[in-house]
């Protein structure tokens, strides 16, 4: 028979913290003397602190829907970072609380984890915007993520205005352990040769003023506090610098505790728990049910009784390799004896004596091996079966967004998820020119990341990731013909995605081969059709052969996808002035200025308008404002006739 609960839900909250991207071992509760986390440390001292939590997934959004769900992610259907959306009809801890009467918000960090991927539900209120004036951009025009203090301060005045007769589950999620690194003062003055443990610290600091905020509204005693990280980070571990390739406990192993009513105060489990125990457990101290869905375990009975956790079987996997490079998907099975990694050479480490899995001994125990790989087998299914995963489509803002944050995408629709690529530990040395490359790139250093890339593209030549970064450092350094050439060598080598054809497409536009440039841009729309910038590239080019029921079919497929997007209303801007409709080509004109200022072509078009239909005055106006706005570079032919035309005007006299 159960235990009888210590508190009703009735009688209690919850506070549910994720910290991305926090080793265990950057904590001075776990032992570390290299930062200093007093608020964390304190949180552990007032619970039960988890020696040994274990992730499924070394990446943000599919370990978060992990967390939410109590499920794996073959089940919840987030494998990756972009194009993964949460399974509708998976319970989440949001949506179970929710229908017991629970008010619920959210406050996430970063872009990656926006409602656009589905983890809003069951949430009352879901903060996810990432626009804030002391936001800093990783990417010009780009924000994806907000500092700590923000997210902070968002759920504080949530918590100060919320209903005192019901009870709050609030989820807080602080993304700055994140790369790139990069900690406000003191932090980084205090940790300035160790960047990384300067935002540790300072998301300790974050999550100090939020428990305090907690305890000054009176409601420290009746919450439940979760706090867990998503993920660890490399940091040079295994030849990997961050994290998501690789299934080793610098990734997979993460800090987790829990504190609160019925929690005892200082208790450690020392025994292996997963980020799927989570959602089970806190269900549990609320009395409410998890769902038929969960796959996690309450860890009720280990936190209040000292007892060992219902399951000794951790499994892990990431498909990060195969999707973004081309390599096997790992897959793992992790015990308190034992991790083995399913991969092309696969791998046993016994973990008592070899924390550091420095030591494969696959061959020296394999009766292990095979019972792990079974399990393995038994949950997963079998690593040789030809399954495929099919990411949605994904637009340019969110691209943007996770390359702001240090993800990439391969732009690939539909991979096949095996062992049969190569094993990443055989491209260490390619995961290293990546890192370096991605830097420069991040850096303008076009010149240094083609170099680097141009090096090792021979040791690889199916990775769909080397090519993207060398076509978009062709097209940034203006070496066209080398950007071409590196487009047509992808398709060859079966490393091509809908961007390798959309950039053929605007190399044929540069050389004036109209319908040449829609083949391409056509096989780019199919593959993806969720790529604004190709299917504004394509409606335009339909223009320019006066096709315009394709042009108009293009801009309203991407209209309707992103109805606010300029670009595509100064398209259509241009399509109705070919049909002779100028007074709706100045609607589309202006709202497209409306929808984004900085861009300069329907200021030259609203110029044009004026000017042909006697409005001098106007037509100046535009006209200058354009000026102000054009890209030298890619204008030049225009400016000296924009120029001219207001010489004529009399601008100036």
């Amino acid at each position: 028979r159960k235990t009888p609960l210590p508190h009703r839900h009735a009688d209690m909250n919850v506070l549910l913290i994720t910290i991305d991207t926090l080793r265990a071992d950057h904590l001075s509760c776990y032992g570390s003397k290299a930062v200093a986390t007093p608020e964390i440390d304190a949180l552990a001292a007032r619970g039960v602190r988890f020696a040994n939590a274990i992730v499924q997934v070394p990446l943000t959004a599919p370990s978060h829907a992990s967390i939410l769900t109590g499920t794996y992610p073959e089940l919840h259907k987030i494998r990756d970072m972009g194009g993964f959306v949460l399974d509708e009809r998976i319970p989440t801890l949001a949506t179970i609380l929710n229908q017991s009467g629970f008010e619920s918000a959210a406050f996430v960090g970063a872009a990656v984890l926006s409602r656009y991927y589905g983890m809003n539900r069951g949430f009352d209120v879901y903060r996810d915007e990432m626009q804030d004036e002391r936001s800093q951009n990783k990417l010009p025009g780009v924000v994806a993520e907000v500092r700590g203090e923000i997210v902070a301060q968002r759920a504080i005045e949530w918590l100060n205005k919320a209903t005192p007769s019901k009870n709050f589950f609030i989820w807080a999620h602080f993304y700055d352990p994140h790369f790139p690194y990069d900690p406000p003062q003191p932090y980084r003055a205090r940790y300035v040769r160790d960047l990384y443990s300067g935002e540790v610290a300072y998301a300790d600091e974050q999550v100090g003023k939020l428990l305090r905020a907690l305890a000054a509204r009176g409601f420290e005693a009746n919450t439940l506090v979760v706090l867990l990280a998503d993920h660890g980070e490399s940091l040079g571990d295994h030849g990997e610098f961050t994290h998501g390739v690789f299934l080793y406990d610098s990734t997979v192993h993460i800090p987790m505790m829990i504190a609160g009513p019925g929690v005892p105060k200082g208790g450690v489990v020392p025994q292996q728990v997963r980020s799927i125990d989570v959602m089970p457990t806190i269900a549990d101290f609320l009395g409410i049910s998890a769902g038929p869905s969960a796959q996690g375990v309450s860890l009720r009975r280990a936190i209040v009784e000292g007892k060992p956790p219902g399951s000794n079987f951790c499994y892990m996997e990431t498909i990060y390799p195969r999707t973004q490079m081309g390599w096997s998907e790992l897959r793992g099975l992790r015990t308190d004896q034992f991790k083995l990694i399913v991969a092309p050479k696969p791998e046993l480490y016994r973990l008592a004596d070899d924390q550091h899995e420095a030591h494969n001994v696959i061959d020296k125990l394999p009766a292990d091996a095979d019972r792990l790989q079974k399990k393995v087998r038994e949950i997963a299914g079998s690593s040789q079966s030809l399954r495929s995963v099919q990411p949605r489509p994904i637009d340019e803002k969110r691209q943007r967004e996770l390359n702001a944050l240090g993800y990439v995408s391969s732009g690939r629709r539909t991979i096949r998820t095996d062992t049969s690529g190569p094993d990443p530990k055989d491209r260490v040395h390619v995961l290293a020119v990546l890192e370096k490359a991605s830097d420069a790139m991040n850096h303008d250093r076009w010149k240094e990341a083609i170099s680097r890339l141009e090096g090792v593209l021979p040791e690889d030549l199916s990775n769909p990731l080397l090519y993207k970064n060398l076509i978009l450092s062709y097209q940034r350094s203006g070496q066209f013909d080398k950007m071409e050439q590196t487009c047509r060598r992808a398709i060859e080598n079966k490393a091509e995605s809908d961007e390798t054809y959309a950039s053929l497409g605007e190399i044929q536009i540069r050389s004036g081969d109209i319908p040449r440039a829609i083949e391409f841009m056509e096989k780019a729309a199919h593959l993806n059709p969720s790529n604004i910038k190709n299917m504004n590239n394509l409606a335009t080019a339909y223009l320019q052969q006066d096709r315009r029921e394709d042009t108009e079919r293009v801009l309203r497929a991407a209209l309707a996808q992103s109805p606010n997007d300029a670009t595509a209303h100064n398209v259509y801007g241009n399509l109705e002035v070919q049909r002779g409709r100028l007074a709706e080509a100045q609607k589309q004109f202006e709202l497209a200025t409306e929808l984004d200022p900085n861009l300069a072509e329907p200021y030259v078009n609203l110029g044009l308008i004026a000017q042909n239909t006697g409005n001098t005055k106007g037509a100046i106006s535009y006209y200058e404002e354009f000026l102000k706005k054009a890209d030298k570079d890619k204008f030049r032919e225009y400016i000296p006739k924009v120029k001219a035309a207001l010489t004529a005007l009399g601008a100036g006299k």
